[in-house]
């Protein structure tokens, strides 16, 4: 018995054919579509600025609310380029760990500020001399009544965990402008302490540039397609290529 062909699928049929196509070449034409996955493109991948194509970066939960509990008075720079160029220190590494910093008496007798220090294991240096390690200075918040701080040092290890990316533009704190009353961290004598532009301290997570102390805006030059990878790239690129 031979197959009846719908009358609406002849004409179809009959063009097919004509073509050259065998006659069950019509009977997609009542098949369903191909699915829409199969039809979506495949982003392009992300470039640097000079065109080469972004490296894999881990991305990891960060929260930094706890670094921006200061406020600042400051004119901002454009680029990670042009404070470069200001600031004496500009190291990348990874986050070892938080640690309770100094206490400082503020001008008023038992007014008293407390702060936490983050050693970062410098893999990179662009500008300046350091150690290996860097000591990089927080303020820690308030305190309760009993001079006990508000945020302890392991709320600032949850919000920015061992082993994040950091690129750090920092200079070093060599006196102190009011007097310590505890060193907490104990650090081996002579062992710098840092501090950081407000726009000095960025941290990566995946291809995206998280702001430490401000926020960043993703349309400007503080941001990169490539994340810290595609800052690393500029800064290098701008003649800032001081070695491991």
């Amino acid at each position: 018995m031979r197959p009846v062909v719908p009358p609406l699928l002849l004409p179809l049929l009959l063009a097919l054919t004509a073509c050259g196509a065998p006659a069950t070449a019509a009977r997609s034409a009542g098949a369903s579509a191909a699915p829409a996955s199969a039809l979506t493109p495949v982003p392009a991948p992300m470039r640097t600025e000079s065109g080469s194509e972004c490296s894999p970066a881990p991305s990891r939960k960060l929260n930094v609310k706890l670094l921006r509990q200061t406020t600042f008075d400051y004119d901002p720079l454009n680029s990670p380029e042009e404070l470069a160029a200001k600031m004496p220190l500009v190291v990348a590494g990874t986050v070892k760990d938080f640690l309770p910093g100094p206490v400082v008496e503020e001008g008023i007798p038992g007014d008293r500020t407390h702060h936490v220090l983050m050693p970062v294991r410098v893999t990179e240096r662009f500008k300046g001399r350091s150690a290996a390690v860097v000591y990089v200075k927080f303020f820690q918040g308030g305190i309760w009544k009993k001079q006990t701080p508000v945020h302890s040092v392991a709320d600032f290890r949850r919000g920015v965990p061992k082993g994040t990316r950091v690129l750090l533009f920092v200079s070093q704190n060599t006196r102190e402008e009011w007097p310590t009353i505890k060193d907490r961290a104990a650090l081996p004598a002579g062992t710098p302490i840092y501090t950081t532009h407000p726009q000095g301290a960025l941290l990566g997570s995946g291809l995206k540039v998280i702001g430490g102390m401000e926020e960043i805006n993703p349309a400007s030059r503080w941001a990169d397609p490539c994340g810290l990878d595609g800052i690393v790239t500029r800064l290098r690129a701008a003649g800032y290529r001081g070695g491991p």
